[in-house]
Protein backbone atom coordinates (compact mmCIF):
# COMPACT_ATOMS: atom_id res chain seq x y z
CA UNK A 1 0.00 0.00 0.00
CA UNK A 2 1.25 3.56 -1.25
CA UNK A 3 0.35 5.36 2.29
CA UNK A 4 0.27 9.31 0.44
CA UNK A 5 -2.02 7.75 -2.23
CA UNK A 6 -4.57 5.91 0.12
CA UNK A 7 -4.82 9.33 1.26
CA UNK A 8 -5.21 11.09 -1.98
CA UNK A 9 -7.77 8.56 -2.29
CA UNK A 10 -9.92 9.71 0.35
CA UNK A 11 -9.55 13.24 -0.28
CA UNK A 12 -10.34 12.82 -3.95
CA UNK A 13 -13.64 11.05 -2.57
CA UNK A 14 -14.80 13.87 -0.66
CA UNK A 15 -14.06 16.36 -3.47
CA UNK A 16 -16.85 13.89 -5.40
CA UNK A 17 -19.07 14.55 -2.42
CA UNK A 18 -18.52 17.99 -1.50
CA UNK A 19 -19.23 18.79 -5.71
CA UNK A 20 -22.08 16.68 -5.17
CA UNK A 21 -23.61 18.36 -2.05
CA UNK A 22 -23.61 21.56 -3.29
CA UNK A 23 -25.63 20.33 -6.36
CA UNK A 24 -27.89 19.05 -3.79
CA UNK A 25 -27.78 22.46 -1.99
CA UNK A 26 -28.89 24.44 -4.79
CA UNK A 27 -32.19 22.24 -5.62
CA UNK A 28 -32.94 22.89 -1.59
CA UNK A 29 -32.83 26.26 -1.69
CA UNK A 30 -33.73 29.26 -4.46
CA UNK A 31 -30.60 31.32 -3.47
CA UNK A 32 -27.67 31.08 -5.72
CA UNK A 33 -25.18 28.67 -3.27
CA UNK A 34 -21.89 27.19 -3.63
CA UNK A 35 -19.59 25.67 -1.18
CA UNK A 36 -16.52 26.46 -2.91
CA UNK A 37 -17.01 23.30 -4.73
CA UNK A 38 -17.09 24.29 -8.12
CA UNK A 39 -13.44 22.49 -8.70
CA UNK A 40 -14.88 19.25 -6.65
CA UNK A 41 -15.07 16.90 -9.43
CA UNK A 42 -11.69 17.28 -9.49
CA UNK A 43 -11.17 14.69 -7.54
CA UNK A 44 -12.39 12.00 -10.83
CA UNK A 45 -9.27 13.38 -12.66
CA UNK A 46 -6.96 12.58 -9.28
CA UNK A 47 -8.52 9.11 -9.52
CA UNK A 48 -7.68 8.61 -12.99
CA UNK A 49 -3.96 9.70 -12.70
CA UNK A 50 -4.01 7.19 -9.37
CA UNK A 51 -4.93 4.40 -11.36
CA UNK A 52 -2.39 4.75 -13.79
CA UNK A 53 -0.07 4.66 -11.41
CA UNK A 54 -1.51 1.81 -9.86
CA UNK A 55 -1.79 -0.12 -13.10
CA UNK A 56 1.72 0.59 -14.14
CA UNK A 57 2.76 -1.06 -10.54
CA UNK A 58 0.55 -3.60 -10.66
CA UNK A 59 0.37 -4.48 -14.30
CA UNK A 60 3.39 -2.45 -17.03
CA UNK A 61 6.18 -3.03 -13.97
CA UNK A 62 5.35 -6.84 -13.17
CA UNK A 63 5.32 -10.35 -14.15
CA UNK A 64 1.27 -10.96 -14.05
CA UNK A 65 -0.07 -12.70 -16.99
CA UNK A 66 -2.94 -10.69 -18.68
CA UNK A 67 -6.07 -13.01 -17.41
CA UNK A 68 -4.51 -12.79 -13.85
CA UNK A 69 -4.56 -8.76 -13.80
CA UNK A 70 -8.17 -8.49 -15.47
CA UNK A 71 -9.27 -10.93 -12.28
CA UNK A 72 -7.52 -9.02 -9.85
CA UNK A 73 -9.12 -5.78 -11.28
CA UNK A 74 -12.89 -7.29 -11.36
CA UNK A 75 -12.39 -8.69 -7.75
CA UNK A 76 -11.79 -5.24 -6.48
CA UNK A 77 -14.25 -3.54 -8.80
CA UNK A 78 -17.07 -5.84 -9.93
CA UNK A 79 -18.72 -7.39 -6.28
CA UNK A 80 -20.08 -3.89 -4.77
CA UNK A 81 -20.42 -1.67 -8.24
CA UNK A 82 -23.05 -5.10 -9.45
CA UNK A 83 -24.74 -4.78 -5.60
CA UNK A 84 -25.28 -1.26 -5.74
CA UNK A 85 -26.22 -1.44 -9.85
CA UNK A 86 -28.60 -4.46 -9.21
CA UNK A 87 -30.50 -2.98 -5.85
CA UNK A 88 -30.62 0.72 -7.71
CA UNK A 89 -32.28 -1.18 -11.32
CA UNK A 90 -34.60 -2.92 -8.79
CA UNK A 91 -35.60 -0.29 -6.90
CA UNK A 92 -36.25 1.72 -10.14
CA UNK A 93 -38.44 -1.05 -11.60
CA UNK A 94 -40.55 -1.56 -7.98
CA UNK A 95 -40.88 2.57 -7.33
CA UNK A 96 -39.67 4.44 -10.34
CA UNK A 97 -42.00 7.14 -9.00
CA UNK A 98 -38.48 7.59 -6.48
CA UNK A 99 -36.44 8.18 -9.42
CA UNK A 100 -35.91 11.21 -11.91
CA UNK A 101 -32.53 10.20 -13.61
CA UNK A 102 -33.13 6.02 -13.89
CA UNK A 103 -35.72 4.35 -15.82
CA UNK A 104 -35.84 0.35 -15.97
CA UNK A 105 -34.47 -1.05 -19.09
CA UNK A 106 -32.99 -3.99 -19.26
CA UNK A 107 -30.34 -3.45 -22.34
CA UNK A 108 -28.94 -0.77 -20.29
CA UNK A 109 -29.18 -2.42 -17.13
CA UNK A 110 -27.04 -5.45 -19.02
CA UNK A 111 -24.68 -2.47 -20.70
CA UNK A 112 -24.03 -1.32 -16.87
CA UNK A 113 -23.24 -4.55 -15.69
CA UNK A 114 -20.62 -4.88 -18.53
CA UNK A 115 -19.34 -1.59 -17.95
CA UNK A 116 -20.10 -0.41 -21.71
CA UNK A 117 -21.39 2.87 -22.57
CA UNK A 118 -25.08 2.61 -23.00
CA UNK A 119 -28.06 5.85 -23.61
CA UNK A 120 -29.82 5.99 -20.34
CA UNK A 121 -33.01 6.07 -20.77
CA UNK A 122 -34.14 8.75 -18.31
CA UNK A 123 -30.98 10.96 -18.11
CA UNK A 124 -29.52 12.01 -21.72
CA UNK A 125 -25.89 10.92 -22.15
CA UNK A 126 -24.08 7.53 -21.97
CA UNK A 127 -25.04 7.22 -17.97
CA UNK A 128 -25.21 4.19 -16.29
CA UNK A 129 -27.77 3.00 -13.82
CA UNK A 130 -25.42 3.65 -10.99
CA UNK A 131 -24.49 6.88 -12.29
CA UNK A 132 -20.55 7.14 -10.91
CA UNK A 133 -19.91 4.07 -12.78
CA UNK A 134 -19.72 6.43 -16.01
CA UNK A 135 -15.98 6.30 -14.38
CA UNK A 136 -15.77 2.86 -14.04
CA UNK A 137 -16.38 2.44 -17.93
CA UNK A 138 -13.41 3.98 -19.15
CA UNK A 139 -11.41 2.41 -15.93
CA UNK A 140 -12.01 -1.22 -17.66
CA UNK A 141 -11.53 0.39 -21.33
CA UNK A 142 -8.09 1.13 -19.42
CA UNK A 143 -7.65 -2.44 -18.00
CA UNK A 144 -7.81 -4.18 -20.93
CA UNK A 145 -5.48 -1.54 -23.17
CA UNK A 146 -2.97 -2.31 -19.84
CA UNK A 147 -3.90 -6.51 -20.23
CA UNK A 148 -2.95 -6.02 -23.91
CA UNK A 149 0.46 -4.58 -23.19
CA UNK A 150 1.16 -6.86 -20.78
CA UNK A 151 1.34 -9.27 -23.81
CA UNK A 152 4.59 -6.98 -24.81
CA UNK A 153 7.87 -7.53 -23.76
CA UNK A 154 8.57 -5.80 -20.38
CA UNK A 155 10.64 -3.07 -21.78
CA UNK A 156 7.92 -1.86 -23.98
CA UNK A 157 4.70 -2.35 -21.81
CA UNK A 158 4.92 1.49 -20.99
CA UNK A 159 5.06 2.34 -24.56
CA UNK A 160 2.40 0.14 -25.68
CA UNK A 161 -0.31 1.29 -23.17
CA UNK A 162 0.90 4.53 -23.22
CA UNK A 163 0.52 4.65 -26.91
CA UNK A 164 -2.48 2.50 -27.56
CA UNK A 165 -4.62 4.80 -24.59
CA UNK A 166 -3.26 8.15 -26.59
CA UNK A 167 -3.93 6.85 -30.07
CA UNK A 168 -7.40 5.39 -28.99
CA UNK A 169 -8.16 8.80 -27.89
CA UNK A 170 -7.12 10.71 -30.84
CA UNK A 171 -8.26 8.09 -33.59
CA UNK A 172 -12.18 8.69 -31.89
CA UNK A 173 -11.88 12.58 -31.61
CA UNK A 174 -10.72 12.73 -34.90
CA UNK A 175 -13.54 10.74 -36.27
CA UNK A 176 -16.67 11.33 -34.01
CA UNK A 177 -17.93 8.54 -34.09
CA UNK A 178 -21.88 8.22 -33.16
CA UNK A 179 -23.56 5.93 -30.77
CA UNK A 180 -21.98 4.57 -27.79
CA UNK A 181 -18.43 4.91 -29.46
CA UNK A 182 -18.64 8.58 -28.61
CA UNK A 183 -18.63 8.47 -25.34
CA UNK A 184 -14.19 7.21 -25.17
CA UNK A 185 -13.90 10.16 -27.13
CA UNK A 186 -12.76 11.86 -24.38
CA UNK A 187 -9.60 13.33 -23.30
CA UNK A 188 -9.49 12.05 -19.82
CA UNK A 189 -8.63 8.75 -21.48
CA UNK A 190 -4.79 10.45 -21.38
CA UNK A 191 -5.33 11.38 -17.63
CA UNK A 192 -4.43 7.58 -17.40
CA UNK A 193 -0.81 8.28 -19.52
CA UNK A 194 -0.38 10.64 -17.03
CA UNK A 195 -0.66 7.96 -14.16
CA UNK A 196 1.70 5.59 -15.92
CA UNK A 197 4.44 7.93 -16.74
CA UNK A 198 4.50 8.69 -12.91
CA UNK A 199 4.79 5.13 -11.72
CA UNK A 200 7.88 4.91 -14.46
CA UNK A 201 9.28 8.08 -13.11
CA UNK A 202 8.61 7.45 -9.23
CA UNK A 203 10.10 4.29 -9.96
CA UNK A 204 13.34 5.72 -10.70
CA UNK A 205 13.92 9.08 -9.22
CA UNK A 206 12.08 10.35 -6.39
CA UNK A 207 13.07 14.66 -6.53
CA UNK A 208 12.05 14.87 -2.46
CA UNK A 209 9.81 16.60 -0.11
CA UNK A 210 10.86 20.42 -1.50
CA UNK A 211 10.26 19.93 -4.85
CA UNK A 212 6.59 17.44 -3.81
CA UNK A 213 5.76 20.42 -2.14
CA UNK A 214 6.05 23.09 -4.71
CA UNK A 215 3.92 20.50 -6.95
CA UNK A 216 1.06 20.03 -4.65
CA UNK A 217 0.73 24.25 -4.62
CA UNK A 218 1.05 24.73 -7.83
CA UNK A 219 -1.63 21.79 -8.64
CA UNK A 220 -4.23 23.18 -5.87
CA UNK A 221 -3.11 26.58 -7.12
CA UNK A 222 -3.86 25.89 -10.77
CA UNK A 223 -7.13 24.16 -10.23
CA UNK A 224 -8.47 27.06 -7.66
CA UNK A 225 -7.53 29.91 -10.17
CA UNK A 226 -9.95 27.80 -12.71
CA UNK A 227 -12.56 27.46 -10.34
CA UNK A 228 -14.30 25.22 -12.83
CA UNK A 229 -13.38 22.97 -15.82
CA UNK A 230 -12.52 25.55 -18.24
CA UNK A 231 -14.00 25.27 -22.05
CA UNK A 232 -10.83 26.98 -23.14
CA UNK A 233 -8.75 24.25 -22.26
CA UNK A 234 -9.01 20.18 -22.75
CA UNK A 235 -9.80 18.95 -19.62
CA UNK A 236 -7.01 16.24 -19.62
CA UNK A 237 -4.72 20.21 -19.36
CA UNK A 238 -6.77 21.92 -17.27
CA UNK A 239 -7.47 19.47 -14.41
CA UNK A 240 -5.30 16.36 -15.33
CA UNK A 241 -1.80 18.19 -15.54
CA UNK A 242 -2.53 19.70 -12.01
CA UNK A 243 -4.10 16.17 -10.48
CA UNK A 244 -0.23 15.06 -12.18
CA UNK A 245 1.60 17.27 -10.12
CA UNK A 246 -0.60 16.64 -7.00
CA UNK A 247 0.10 12.82 -7.21
CA UNK A 248 3.83 13.24 -7.90
CA UNK A 249 3.94 15.59 -5.00
CA UNK A 250 2.73 13.53 -2.68
CA UNK A 251 4.86 10.52 -3.43
CA UNK A 252 7.68 12.62 -2.21
CA UNK A 253 6.17 12.35 1.18
CA UNK A 254 5.61 8.68 1.40
CA UNK A 255 8.30 8.16 4.08
CA UNK A 256 7.47 10.51 6.02
CA UNK A 257 3.60 9.01 5.97
CA UNK A 258 4.89 5.82 7.11
CA UNK A 259 6.29 7.01 9.83
CA UNK A 260 3.72 9.30 11.01
CA UNK A 261 0.75 7.74 9.90
CA UNK A 262 -2.97 9.86 10.06
CA UNK A 263 -5.03 6.96 10.51
CA UNK A 264 -8.18 8.92 9.93
CA UNK A 265 -7.22 9.85 6.34
CA UNK A 266 -5.54 6.55 5.80
CA UNK A 267 -9.06 4.88 6.43
CA UNK A 268 -11.44 7.55 4.42
CA UNK A 269 -8.92 6.37 1.59
CA UNK A 270 -9.91 2.14 2.54
CA UNK A 271 -13.62 3.36 2.11
CA UNK A 272 -13.13 5.89 -0.86
CA UNK A 273 -14.40 3.45 -3.48
CA UNK A 274 -17.50 2.47 -1.43
CA UNK A 275 -17.83 6.28 -0.94
CA UNK A 276 -17.66 7.08 -4.48
CA UNK A 277 -19.89 4.48 -5.18
CA UNK A 278 -22.61 5.18 -2.63
CA UNK A 279 -22.80 8.97 -2.27
CA UNK A 280 -24.92 9.15 -4.36
CA UNK A 281 -27.55 7.37 -3.11
CA UNK A 282 -27.35 9.19 0.39
CA UNK A 283 -27.01 12.46 -0.55
CA UNK A 284 -30.72 12.41 -1.96
CA UNK A 285 -31.83 10.69 0.58
CA UNK A 286 -30.91 13.06 2.94
CA UNK A 287 -32.01 16.00 0.84
CA UNK A 288 -35.24 14.27 0.36
CA UNK A 289 -35.89 14.29 4.45
CA UNK A 290 -34.60 17.85 4.83
CA UNK A 291 -37.00 18.86 1.76
CA UNK A 292 -39.62 17.47 3.68
CA UNK A 293 -38.89 18.62 7.29
CA UNK A 294 -37.50 21.82 6.52
CA UNK A 295 -39.50 23.50 3.58
CA UNK A 296 -37.65 25.60 1.11
CA UNK A 297 -35.60 28.35 2.42
CA UNK A 298 -35.70 28.07 6.28
CA UNK A 299 -32.05 28.28 8.41
CA UNK A 300 -32.11 24.66 8.96
CA UNK A 301 -31.35 23.71 5.34
CA UNK A 302 -28.06 24.90 6.05
CA UNK A 303 -26.88 22.12 8.21
CA UNK A 304 -27.84 19.87 4.65
CA UNK A 305 -24.37 20.09 3.92
CA UNK A 306 -22.71 18.47 7.14
CA UNK A 307 -25.39 16.36 8.40
CA UNK A 308 -25.38 14.95 4.53
CA UNK A 309 -21.22 14.76 4.42
CA UNK A 310 -21.70 12.56 7.63
CA UNK A 311 -24.27 10.14 6.27
CA UNK A 312 -22.45 9.57 2.70
CA UNK A 313 -19.20 8.89 4.83
CA UNK A 314 -21.34 6.47 7.43
CA UNK A 315 -23.15 4.64 4.42
CA UNK A 316 -19.78 4.24 2.82
CA UNK A 317 -18.15 2.56 5.90
CA UNK A 318 -21.38 0.17 6.16
CA UNK A 319 -20.82 -0.79 2.83
CA UNK A 320 -17.16 -0.94 3.09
Amino acid sequence: MIVTIQYLRGMAAMLVVLAHIDAQLLRLTDEQVSLGAAAGLWGVDIFFVISGLIMYRAGIASDIAPGRFLLNRAVRIVPLYWTLTLLVAAAAFLMPALFSSTRFDPLHLLASLLFLPWPNPAYPGYWPVLIPGWTLNLEFFFYGVVALALLLPARRRLLGASAMMSAAFLALAIARPAGPLSFYANDVLLEFVFGLLIGAISARRQPGPLVGAVLILAAIGTVWWHGDVDERLPRSLAYGVPAMFLVFGSLQFEALARRHPFRPLRHLGDISYSLYLTHVIALPAVAALFARLAGANPPAIWAYPVLAAAAAIAVAMASY
